[in-house]
């Protein structure tokens, strides 16, 4: 069986995805058989073959960890570093990626990617709102929006609305590979995108700011953490555009 083929059959099983999507939501979390056998309502061994079975694949690792009452250590999973990717035929867009930010950042043109991935960002929020039936959207929904969004582009960001605040945490860094390399540029350029998916799905609804965390997934950090802040209450309904 070759690769793509192997990974394809790995996460068709339904019960195996959500629980590689569960990991994948907090990855800097190890959990064992029996929590993941709790969780999801399933039987020790049942659980225990799943897990083995995303090892083997390497969408998990595995480390242990010693009871403090002696005894066999427990076998910890947690999310694996190794970059999972399958098509077919094979496309090498990490390398393009690659390429074009060592482009940027030699011409010093950082200020106008950041414009550009804005603009992606506002037409990515304008294709979600023309999905909808043209009616009013309020608060809570425009949050969900984000979300929405936020998951087509694989970013399983914990989104939420905190008095006039909205607040994203993100905990997988789709762009990890690319942005240690380069945090400044690559960490912007994603937060442009955001900013721009949140103009479009906010607008509307009062005057924002926005501000990032000093710390970020790049640098080190289990999160990367943005704050969209309404200047004054905001406008609990917005017409969709």
């Amino acid at each position: 069986m070759d690769r793509d083929h192997e990974l394809t059959v790995v996460l068709a099983d339904g019960t195996r995805y959500r629980i590689y999507r569960f990991i994948a939501e907090h990855p800097s979390d190890a959990v064992t058989v029996a929590e993941i056998a709790q969780r999801f309502g399933l039987h020790p061994n049942v659980a225990r073959m799943h897990l083995v079975k995303l090892e083997q694949a390497g969408f998990l690792t595995t480390t242990s960890r010693r009871s403090q009452g002696g005894g066999r250590p427990a076998k910890l999973y947690s999310l694996s570093d190794q970059v999972t990717t399958f098509g077919f035929p094979p496309r090498h867009y990490e390398l393009l990626s690659r390429m074009a930010l060592a482009v940027l950042g030699d011409t010093g043109v950082e200020g106008g990617a950041e414009r550009v991935c804005r603009e992606i960002g506002c037409a990515e929020g304008r294709r979600y709102l023309s999905n909808g039936d043209g009616k009013r959207i309020d608060v809570s929904a425009s949050v969900e929006a984000v979300r929405q969004v936020s998951e087509d582009q694989g970013l399983l960001a914990d989104i939420k609305l905190h008095g006039n605040d909205i607040l994203i945490d993100i905990h997988n860094c789709v762009f990890r590979e690319l942005s240690v390399g380069q945090p400044d540029l690559v960490c912007a350029m994603h937060r442009a995108f955001l900013e721009g998916v949140l103009e479009v799905v906010m607008a509307g609804m009062g005057e924002m700011t926005f501000s990032a965390s000093a710390t970020s997934i790049s640098c080190g950090s289990d999160c990367c953490h943005l704050t969209c802040a309404f200047v004054g209450e905001p406008v609990r309904q917005s017409p969709r555009r």
